[in-house]
């Protein structure tokens, strides 16, 4: 489904920039529109309504404050308002707008908890462990070293489920990338996250015994830790740069409510 609005948004939009571009050419224009502003023009649209649709506040405020850059001229702002001028209100938009309306942590997989009962001896109730059921929508990671490429506007999830987790390295671009780590263990004392993102939230979720390292590089941007770690697990580090986004670490617990 996301697919398909993707290809259809994309193909309107490239004919919409073909339109503009006769129209201009034409002169039935007040300016003159060049054939790199009406690319431009088509791309910052289309992250636009992506935004708009999977209600990313930072990809939505910045494509507009990229439309306006672009338009600069022909508004009659260029003399009055310079790019880095118009990137930091957009900056202070996107992080009010934020506050404003925040969205609460929500997987955005389906993920079903039951309790294994049978467990041995013992009260049954203290022996009960947690399960996850993962449904076919869920895209499983399994493996050592971990490569995750998402390079489109949306959401994103991956849920890992490996067992001698060394490293997870992490391109997202134009969309929130929702990494699950809850049911994951490491292979020594640390984990490596080298994390490369633009114009786009990073979600981790991590258990509760889990340390973390930030040595991350964030530029428009924040890194974000909701809860606190109790201990006694591995590192996880995190390396990189961020841009135009935050990472926003979210500590889980694995124990029944």
């Amino acid at each position: 489904m996301k697919n398909n609005f993707s290809r259809i948004l994309w193909g309107v939009g490239l004919l919409a920039a073909a339109v503009l571009l006769v129209v201009s050419q034409l002169g039935l224009l007040s300016f003159k529109i060049g054939f790199w502003m009406i690319i431009l023009t088509v791309i910052f649209v289309a992250c636009l309504i992506k935004g708009l649709l999977d209600r990313s506040i930072y990809v939505s405020v910045f494509s507009i404050a990229f439309l306006v850059i672009t338009y600069a001229g022909p508004l009659g702002i260029k003399k009055l308002l310079s790019a880095w001028m118009i990137l930091f209100i957009a900056l202070l938009v996107s992080i009010g707008l934020s506050l404003l309306f925040k969205r609460s942590v929500k997987p955005t997989i389906t993920i079903q908890k039951s309790f294994d009962w049978s467990s041995g001896d013992g009260d049954a109730e203290a022996n009960a462990q947690p399960k996850h059921r993962v449904s076919h929508q869920d895209i499983i990671e399994d493996g050592d070293n971990i490569v995750i490429n998402q390079k489109i506007a949306g959401d994103s999830s991956r849920y890992i489920h490996s067992q001698h987790l060394q490293s997870i390295t992490l391109d997202a671009s134009f969309g929130n990338a929702n990494i699950y780590l809850d049911d994951a263990k490491a292979a020594g004392d640390t984990v490596i996250l080298n994390l490369t993102a633009s114009m786009g939230n990073v979600n981790l979720y991590i258990p509760l015994s889990w340390e973390l390292e930030n040595q991350l590089s964030v530029s428009l941007g924040n890194v974000i830790v909701k809860g606190k770690s109790n201990g006694g697990g591995p590192t996880l580090v995190l390396k990189g740069r961020a841009n135009m986004g935050n990472v926003v670490i979210n500590y889980m617990s694995t124990t029944p409510e």
